[in-house]
């Protein structure tokens, strides 16, 4: 289980609006999403990737408006929607020197969530950023409308 980094009252009441509560756990959905996913020359699954799917996977929040940095954002928290982008995971694998596991989709469909075996939550569109050195981080950002962090060298 994570322990909590901080997040803003805001964005857990957003979350708990969605379904998440303190302790939630989803192992069937992980378990199906490990099956789907991993295969050869597929997506690897982390204990830091189950770990966020257990607690988060199938979770969607619809969140707009201005934030501190940026618009805020929305995202759903399925990584079937990842399906077929394993080229651009590996692409992106070798820019922040690590396997990334998709988390799902943010920003209506513009990006992709992807997490590290350290725990790091990455945004993956045309270029790599670093959203959150946590999904609990990860997810206030989007939720608070913080600018993610440019890979240097990506």
């Amino acid at each position: 289980m994570f322990v909590s980094l901080g997040w803003s009252d805001e964005s857990e009441a957003q979350l708990v609006a969605a379904g998440w509560y303190k302790g939630r756990q989803n192992p069937r959905c992980v378990a199906e999403w490990r099956k789907i996913l991993e295969r050869p020359n597929g997506f690897q699954m982390s204990l830091a990737a189950e770990r966020a799917l257990h607690e988060f996977g199938g979770l969607r929040v619809d969140c707009q408006g201005p934030g501190f940095e940026c618009a805020r954002g929305s995202f759903d928290l399925d990584p079937e929607l990842v399906s077929g982008e394993e080229g651009r995971f590996a692409y992106f694998r070798d820019q922040v020197g690590s396997d990334l596991f998709p988390l799902g989709e943010a920003f209506d469909g513009q990006a992709f969530l992807a997490i590290a075996g350290s725990g790091r939550v990455y945004l993956l569109g045309d270029r790599v950023q670093l959203l959150g050195d946590s999904i609990y981080s990860a997810l206030d950002s989007i939720l608070m409308g913080r600018l993610p962090k440019e890979i240097v060298g990506a």
